[in-house]
């Protein structure tokens, strides 16, 4: 029954993040899950340590930060919309989240670096000083269109920093239900920036390619265009790379990340660690030709 609940509130969670442009109420939610509103509420609570309003207002307001710094030619007016807020109760709602406004938060200043993440702030801000750091990047990016792909997953809620035991235990899980070969890569997907949300409550989910769906916890990515960034380099530092791909580098192409639901950035994972603690990754994020 725990099983059950936690994939009909992995449901919900992927409702919410498809419908961020929506006023969607608890109701329609629970529906959606087959809950009736008021235990749709407790066990949302004691399955995600967050209530479902709290929960609902946090993404959009995060997402929006995100988009604030990865569409730097995205008005804010239009960013407000597409996290379902007013322009004038967004400017409201983000300054009392993250303290400072919108446009300041996107021109990054005042905004408070966690600890945790300094070593990220300081090597992007690094990179910035030196010459050709644009050229640097994009030479390890490829463009690339995905056809649409079917994985199953298992979620992960927590510091992304925690994951080396999930992904152990996800990997003996799916060898025991498929006979793995080539086409069945293991790919990760990170609901959230670590740089703005809270580290105990970022999202992940760790996937398996397979020709069909069957089983319950499952994507349908629909077809479209990546930016592929090449990462050889311990996994700690992948955070870093990330943070190439949107400050260093989208700023400069005629690219934007895309947003749209179904659309998601993905980890494509190439090798086992090597000997050096070492992984070939290829880092995958949903771009679309830039309409601003």
């Amino acid at each position: 029954m725990e099983n059950e609940y936690a994939m009909r509130i992995n449901q919900a969670i992927n409702y919410i993040h498809d419908n961020l442009e929506r006023n969607l109420t608890v109701e329609e939610i629970a529906n959606h899950c087959c809950f009736s509103k008021y235990y749709f509420n407790r066990i949302f609570k004691s399955i995600v340590d967050e209530s479902i309003y709290s929960f609902i207002k946090r993404l959009k307001l995060e997402a929006a930060a995100f988009k604030l710094r990865a569409n730097s030619r995205m008005a804010i007016t239009d960013i407000a919309l597409s996290v379902g807020y007013s322009p004038s109760n967004f400017a409201t709602a983000f300054r009392d989240y993250f303290g400072i406004s919108a446009s300041d938060f996107r021109k990054n200043h005042k905004v408070p670096v966690k600890d945790s993440y300094r070593d990220i702030a300081e090597h992007i801000a690094n990179m910035k000083k030196r010459d050709g750091y644009f050229e640097q990047v994009d030479s390890r990016i490829t463009i690339r269109h995905f056809p649409e792909m079917y994985l199953e997953y298992e979620r992960f809620i927590g510091k992304y920093g925690d994951l080396k035991e999930a992904w152990e235990k996800f990997c003996n899980e799916v060898s025991l239900r498929h006979t793995l070969g080539e086409a069945n890569k293991f790919m990760g997907i990170s609901y959230d920036d670590p740089l703005i949300t809270d580290e105990n409550h970022c999202i992940y989910d760790m996937c398996v390619r397979v020709d069909h769906i069957r089983h319950v916890n499952a994507h349908t990515l629909e077809a479209g265009l990546y930016a592929c960034y090449d990462f050889y380099d311990k996994l700690e530092h992948m955070g870093k790379a990330f943070n190439e791909i949107f400050a260093l580098w989208m700023p400069f192409t005629r690219y934007c990340i895309d947003c749209m639901p179904r659309r998601l950035p993905i980890e494509l994972y190439q090798s086992p660690l090597d000997e050096e603690g070492k992984m070939h990754v290829e880092i995958c994020v949903p771009i679309t030709e830039s309409r601003f």
